[in-house]
């Protein structure tokens, strides 16, 4: 009977990642919809919170002020990415011939004589794929732009009567209070991360932002926003905020001196927030294993790409709760665990 069981259990997990797989141009932009929700009625609580004088404001007040923050958030970005792109087709020519004058001086430090032509090394260059990869992901997130608003509508109207649809169903059950538990165990942790990350990226995105900045370096508040956004991909993200501005100023100045200063700054302040203010103010709050952040990224981000890599964080807190409260998954949400402690279970 145990070797059935766990079959089944594996046979359905099996399932579930096929169905995941095939089914991503589906699911994703439902998930990115849910984010959006979450986020709204995140920033509505915390709105409601705000108290003066022992004054607050209404729910509804602090839902509409959340939704325009948010709509107000995505034209800001919409803006500034697209002045950021008609500014780098202005400055292309620039960026060319500092280019051809750097690899100059990496020629001449390697003692090589006959110096490539840029022309004939970037034809050695087949980016095809590469602006096709972009040009398909920039199409996708377009095209599922109305369908993620659609599902953002819907999700509203049915957030009205999830708690009574769910009292309903669990109506006389023996695991309705720790249904109710978890569903209120889970929301805890992941508003904790959610707020802690982004006040983290945000300090990381301003302190790289004034690094930028005394360093002439171009588009600094288009490389902020990055920086901040990258930071919620744990690890990866940080890794490449720091990459990327830098690999810019190799291009904008003919020195290495900028490039040097930018990725030794950017990293400090990537080492000195990612991995000793932000662990202190986490504490054990997602309880997570470095490991597991680790093979969540990697399995999130086969599965779905860039959204599950983001994705991968919540989604792996969300299932060690759910394991953990059962008594045949528990040996899981320990084995996910960083140091072993966790709920207590269905009795």
């Amino acid at each position: 009977m145990g070797i059935l069981s766990y079959t089944g259990g594996l046979g359905l997990i099996t399932l579930t990642v096929y169905i995941m797989v095939v089914g991503r141009d589906l699911i994703v932009p439902f998930l990115i919809s849910v984010v959006i929700w979450y986020l709204i009625n995140t920033l509505a609580d915390y709105y409601h919170k705000i108290k003066i004088k022992n004054f607050s404001l209404p729910k509804s007040v602090c839902f509409v002020a959340a939704l325009l923050s948010m709509i107000m958030a995505l034209w800001l970005l919409v803006d500034m990415i697209g002045n950021n792109i008609a500014n780098v087709k202005a400055a292309a020519p620039i960026y060319q011939e500092n280019l051809l004058k750097l690899s100059d001086r990496i020629y001449t430090l390697l003692g090589i004589e006959n110096q490539p032509n840029l022309t004939q090394l970037i034809s050695q260059i087949d980016l095809r794929p590469f602006i096709s990869n972009i040009a398909g992901t920039m199409a996708s997130i377009a095209g599922n732009a109305g369908l993620i608003l659609i599902y953002v509508l819907f999700i509203f109207l049915e957030q009205a009567s999830f708690n009574t649809k769910l009292k309903a169903l669990l109506n006389g059950s023996k695991h309705d209070d720790t249904v109710q538990e978890i569903i209120s165990t889970v929301g805890e942790k992941i508003e904790t991360y959610v707020a802690i990350k982004t006040f983290v990226s945000m300090m990381t995105g301003a302190a790289c932002y004034v690094v930028l900045i005394l360093n002439d370096v171009d588009y600094a508040s288009f490389w902020a926003f990055i920086i901040f956004l990258l930071n919620y991909i744990p690890t990866v993200g940080s890794m490449l905020a720091v990459l990327f501005p830098a690999l810019l100023s190799l291009v904008q100045f003919s020195t290495f001196t900028p490039f040097i200063i930018i990725i030794t700054s950017l990293g400090f302040i990537q080492l000195l927030i990612g991995n000793i203010l932000e662990p202190r103010l986490m504490g054990n709050s997602l309880n997570l294993s470095p490991l597991v952040v680790m093979l969540s990224l990697a399995l999130w981000g086969s599965i779905w790409g860039i959204a599950g890599m983001f994705l991968s964080v919540p989604f792996t807190v969300i299932l060690m709760i759910i394991f953990s409260e059962f008594p045949r998954t528990r040996p899981i949400a320990i084995m996910l665990s960083q140091n072993g402690k966790i709920g207590t279970g269905i009795k």
